[in-house]
This record gives C-alpha cells, sequence and structure tokens, in this order.
C-alpha cells in the first residue's frame, strides 16, 4: 500500500480496525438481528454497525484513490482508536446488558420460594403446544394437610415441606416434563406426549413422595389431583381452568384422589371416578 517503514505500527492499527469494523457489521447481521428481541440493544448495535459500516466505506476509499503516507496514518490514528474503543465498549454493553434481560426473563418464570417453574412459564408452555399442535396432559394438584403444617408449627416450616414437596415434584417426572408452583400449596405438572390415562402413575410416585415427607407431625401429606390434556384441542387457559376445576372436585369428594375434565366446546364435564370421561 505504500507505507513507509516508520509506519508499521500505525499499518497494524489500521489493519485491525477495519478488521474489527467488518467483525461489528458481521455481529450484527448473523447474531443481533435474526436472535435478539427488539428493543434498545438491537438499536445501539445497529448503530454500532453504521458507523462502522461507514468506516469501512471511507478507508476503502482513501486507501483505493490513493497511497496514505505515515504521516496521514497517524493523523488518522485517533480514529482508529476511537473505532476501536467504542466497538469494545458496544459488545460489552450488549453482552451485560442482554445477558442481565435474559436473566430477568428467566426470573420471571421461577417460583422464587421452590424455583420450580411459575404458571407464567406453564402458559407460555400450553401456548406454544397449542400452537404446534403437541400433545400435553397437565395435572393439577393441591396439597391436603399442609394447611394445618402452616396453623401447627408456623410458615418458616410450611415453606421447608413446601421446598420438600417441589423436590417430590421433579423427581416424579420426566426431565422433558415441567413442574410448577402456581400458588400457595398448588402445584402443576405438564407432561409432554403422555395419554391422560397414564398420567395416574404419575401421581401415584406424587403421592408416596408426599406421604413420606417429614411434615413435623409424622403424618406426611397427601393430594387431590384434576387431570386435562392438549389433545381436546382447547384453548391454554382452558386447559388449566378445566384441570383447576377437576382438581377443586377431587378435593371435595374427599381428597387424595384423581378427577379427569374434558373440554369439548368449552363445556367442562367431569368424572372422580378415576376414569377418563
Amino acid at each position: 500500500m505504500g507505507f513507509q517503514t516508520g509506519a508499521t505500527v500505525d499499518e497494524g492499527l489500521v489493519i485491525l480496525a477495519v478488521i474489527v469494523a467488518i467483525l461489528v457489521n458481521l455481529f450484527f447481521l448473523f447474531r443481533v438481528l435474526p436472535w435478539a428481541r427488539p428493543g434498545p440493544w438491537r438499536i445501539i448495535w445497529a448503530l454500532a454497525a453504521m458507523f462502522a459500516l461507514m468506516f469501512i466505506l471511507a478507508e476503502g476509499s482513501i486507501l483505493t484513490e490513493s497511497a496514505m503516507s505515515a504521516a496521514d496514518i497517524r493523523h488518522q490514528a485517533p480514529l482508529f482508536a476511537a473505532l476501536l474503543t467504542g466497538a469494545a465498549g458496544f459488545f460489552i454493553a450488549y453482552t451485560q446488558g442482554y445477558g442481565l434481560a435474559e436473566r430477568q426473563r428467566t426470573l420471571s418464570l421461577i417460583d422464587p420460594l421452590t424455583q420450580l417453574a411459575n404458571l407464567r412459564a406453564i402458559e407460555g408452555r400450553l401456548r406454544a403446544a397449542h400452537a404446534n399442535g403437541d400433545r400435553f396432559t397437565l395435572v393439577y394438584a393441591d396439597l391436603d394437610g399442609f394447611k394445618d403444617v402452616n396453623d401447627r408449627f408456623g410458615h418458616a416450616r410450611g415453606d421447608e415441606v413446601l421446598r420438600g414437596v417441589a423436590d417430590v415434584m421433579r423427581q416424579s417426572v420426566r426431565g422433558a416434563d415441567i413442574a410448577a408452583r402456581v400458588g400457595g400449596d398448588e402445584f402443576v405438572l405438564l407432561l409432554e406426549k403422555t395419554d391422560p390415562a397414564q398420567a395416574p402413575i404419575v401421581v401415584r410416585r406424587v403421592l408416596a413422595g408426599l406421604r413420606a415427607l417429614d411434615t413435623g407431625d409424622g403424618k406426611g401429606l397427601g393430594g387431590s389431583f384434576g387431570i386435562a390434556t392438549t389433545g381436546d384441542g382447547a384453548a391454554p387457559l382452558e386447559i388449566v381452568a378445566a384441570a383447576d376445576a377437576a382438581m377443586f372436585r377431587a378435593k371435595k369428594a374427599g381428597g387424595d384422589r384423581i378427577a379427569f375434565a374434558k373440554i369439548d366446546e368449552g363445556i367442562i364435564s367431569l368424572r372422580p371416578d378415576g376414569a377418563p370421561s
């Protein structure tokens, strides 16, 4: 390019600045643009990419029109350094800010006491299942006997028992399934590709774990369970409402039992006798 020997360092700075500018644009095109959610970080990277692109075009014009002397390179050195610093700043700000946003989004889907998923996470997964036509069975569980634990031993003990219940729920389902806490002592299991008739197998595992829990009085816990399935073509909130209503029917019938829900054009019919309607 006609650079003088004394300009070796500055020439390297030019090359590095151009490479960084190219990488900024590639990062924006292939990482930020297709994957990042709309928001301030995408706008920041769009501005960074535009700045880098203008720099590349300007340097390309200078280098193709005439050979750049060592003095010219030294005059532009602050611009090169500014580009490198700005690119580094954009990258750090983006990765930290986007990472923080992702962590906050994840935390918004987690129950803080039990570290299980929450109702928002369940509803989101149900919406995805509904959109994709996937088959899921939803088990809505309400603990029997938990109020006595709170009344006799206090809320601190109750929280400890709820964490134990969460462990039971996790251990009772497969890796592809989701266990969630959706209320004070209400839990949901979202079972992937599971027929409603197979759900009682999971429920029996849950009940065995609940009865073995140390609640302070040696009695363990029981549970009332309502079961609904996405296979009926209902909307996500209808699935949750149907399973909840079935659970209430099971609890009203004495607890420690299962009620099956069937959704037919928005009409919920229930059978608490242990068989799907």
